[in-house]
């Protein structure tokens, strides 16, 4: 079965593109479900691209499945149609990229522009070993595209998730340790946010020639680059020092790109 599928919305439907709410996650600061229902009003569509939820095996997977089975519940009510698109804490998530009008539009979570899905995470650093063999294990990995986002699902199956600094106690010292130890942790994450518009660029150049607008996630950093004719934006995140951004799309044409605070009342 692909993990790739194709959507052709309907004609002047409000496509709206949102990603990284980590439902159920203790640093989430996106807002209780029922809280959500503004970001519905208007649109006939919501594409969430990716780590809508933790899904995985960890501390909050019952909380993050209850919470996106509500979220669920609450566009079918609304009669919004929910477009789920994979992530790294999402990897249950059948789909793993989605290609609308054509492929004009593509989304994905973007965790398939690293083989390593993170290789500034403490589940890489700590299985250095695995995750190597594991990606020797698809060696079309930078031919095929299926191959590819395969290879970024299976990299989230790898490794049970790393939370926290576990056995220390002290809030600040914890915090601290989560952001720049070991210090190839920080520079990692530096670096991606640096070099993430063009890896991305060069990602779509190699499997997606075709599209003309790309929206990921995964990163925590909003931003929109141009590349010739191609638009390619990051929707930030609802997450601790992080900032969640929009794509709004009609008929394959970008009508909105914001902070979620700068979207009008309906």
């Amino acid at each position: 079965m692909s993990c790739i599928i194709d959507i052709e919305p309907p004609q002047g439907c409000i496509v709206r593109f949102i990603s990284d709410l980590h439902l159920g996650h203790e640093r989430s600061e996106a807002p209780a479900v029922a809280q959500l229902e503004p970001v519905l009003q208007g649109i006939g569509m919501l594409v969430v691209v990716g780590d809508l939820a933790e899904t995985r095996n960890c501390d909050w997977q019952a909380a993050g499945i209850a919470a996106r089975e509500e979220l669920r519940q609450l566009c079918r009510t609304r009669g919004v149609q929910l477009v789920e698109i994979s992530g790294n804490h999402d990897p249950d998530v059948p789909a793993l990229l989605a290609r609308f009008w054509g492929g004009r539009v593509v989304a994905m979570h973007g965790h398939a522009l690293h083989k390593e899905v993170a290789p500034w995470s403490w589940e890489y650093l700590r299985n250095k070993a695995a995750c190597k063999k594991l990606i020797e294990e698809f060696p079309e990995a930078d031919n095929n595209l299926e191959c590819r986002l395969e290879l970024s699902r299976a990299m989230c199956q790898l490794t049970p998730p790393i939370m926290r600094r576990e056995g220390i106690r002290n809030p600040l010292l914890r915090g601290f340790m989560h952001c720049f130890w070991p210090p190839q942790r920080p520079i990692g994450i530096v670096w991606s946010w640096l070099t993430c518009g063009i890896r991305c660029e060069r990602f779509i150049r190699r499997f997606l020639p075709e599209a003309e607008t790309v929206i990921f996630g995964h990163l925590h950093r909003g931003g929109l680059w141009r590349f010739g004719k191609r638009r390619i934006l990051n929707t930030g995140a609802w997450f601790r020092h992080a900032t969640p951004y929009v794509v709004d799309i009609v008929d394959a044409q970008i009508i909105r790109y914001s902070k979620l605070a700068n979207i009008p009342a309906n």
